[in-house]
């Protein structure tokens, strides 16, 4: 923002240290992604500023106008909560978009484990005879449209609580972690069982992947769950 100083009264550095740990409190009890906690406490750094140098304009004390001004946006927990929806709906939409465009990823490298490979990729084959995955997907892939949805462009059009694309994303993320779980126990039991139907070149990258999403979706599925179990923010 411009420097109040080219244009009216400065305020004082007390002043400025009373606007910078108001925000400091703030962006400590905001939740949510760096980036996006970054912006929501730069949009209220110009806003407390602009209302600070309001206040300073009318002739109160560069202390006071920080004061007034701090006072006027309230109180630091509050504020916080009041992005609630906005970070709650980030998340879901985060979640949601990164298990639909891991999915295809995870079933290709699973695939090219199996000997002989399905390839040209033909999951079709694979879920026939793996129905427990398949079921998983039939709960995954849905609920996770269905997060991506309720936070895009349509979603905003529709009148929902910010809480349900968050459960949305929870039932997408959980059942996430579920299906890589049966496909690292599909692996362990082949592995001992019939070690010569998986492309051991292959396979260690397909158990790889699938551990590594089987820990990002479950600490998705509780940040997700957190978001979906809090009331929902009073309007700005």
């Amino acid at each position: 923002m411009a420097d109040a100083g080219l244009t009216g009264p400065v305020l004082s550095p007390a002043a400025r240290q009373v606007l910078a740990t108001w925000l400091d409190q703030v962006g400590a009890a905001l939740g949510g992604p760096a980036r996006l906690r970054a912006r929501i406490v730069a949009e209220l750094d110009d806003g407390v500023h602009s209302a600070a140098e309001q206040h300073l304009a009318t002739g109160t004390d560069p202390l006071d106008a920080a004061r007034a001004a701090v006072a006027q946006f309230g109180d630091p927990d509050t504020v916080a909560a009041s992005f609630h929806g906005e970070l709650t709906a980030h998340l879901a939409r985060r979640t949601g978009t990164a298990l639909v465009g891991s999915g295809p990823l995870v079933g290709i490298v699973w695939l090219a484990a199996l000997v002989p490979p399905l390839w040209p990729p033909r999951p079709a084959e694979f879920l026939g005879a793996h129905p427990l995955y398949l079921a998983v997907l039939a709960v995954a892939v849905p609920a996770a449209l269905v997060a991506i949805t309720l936070t895009g462009p349509l979603g905003h059009r529709l009148a929902h609580h910010p809480a349900h694309a968050a459960r949305a994303a929870t039932f997408a993320a959980t059942a996430c972690v579920v299906g890589d779980a049966l496909l690292l126990t599909t692996f362990a039991h082949t592995a001992v069982a019939t070690p010569t139907a998986l492309s051991w070149p292959t396979a260690p990258l397909a158990v790889a992947v699938s551990a590594t999403r089987l820990v990002l979706a479950f600490r998705a599925a509780r940040r997700c769950s957190g978001g979906s179990t809090t009331r929902a923010a009073a309007p700005r």
